[in-house]
């Protein structure tokens, strides 16, 4: 079972992000839900910033819990990717770029949609095995890689997280 999480608006030189929690209605209910970086914005790039390639955006945070069901474990997956291939302008989503805040992995390109079947691992932000009744907390910085051409004055895509919920 897939919930659809999370879904933002991100625009760099502004970029901005709103985030609505989703949920999954039987004898168990899980949930993700966004707990920081609902409105996000990256700083206006600097010269700085261009040589050295990057500009580091805000944290996203949330929480993933589960009430309900049986007295099994489940394993709580989170992914998150764009809905869109580009961020406008001609500059691939691919550039903009995220990592869990525990740096259980380094930075990674976006991908573009949660929609394909089952877990994809190049999604992945983390996984957690909880009971009913308790919840995993954890985080995604987001980097966005700059390019000299870049001469937009904002680029943007909605952004997902999804959640997966497995025995």
């Amino acid at each position: 079972m897939i919930l659809r999480a999370a879904r933002a608006a991100l625009f760099t030189t502004g970029l901005i992000a709103g985030f609505a929690s989703g949920v999954s209605a039987q004898t168990e209910v899980s949930t993700l839900t966004v707990t920081g970086g609902s409105t996000i914005a990256f700083p206006n790039p600097t010269f700085a910033d261009y040589v050295t390639g990057y500009i580091d955006g805000p944290t996203i945070t949330f929480t993933a819990s589960t009430v309900g069901g049986g007295s099994q474990p489940r394993t709580l997956t989170v992914e998150i990717c764009a809905t869109n291939a580009t961020l406008g302008s001609g500059k691939a989503v691919s550039r903009l770029m995220w990592q869990p805040t525990d740096n259980s992995l380094p930075y990674q390109s976006m991908s573009t949609g949660c929609s394909a079947p089952g877990i994809v691992s190049t999604r992945v932000v983390g996984a957690q095995a909880i009971s009913r009744g308790n919840s995993w907390s954890g985080g995604i910085r987001l980097r966005l890689m700059l390019d000299w051409t870049d001469a937009a004055a904002s680029y943007g895509t909605p952004i997902e997280l999804a959640l997966t919920v497995t025995p």
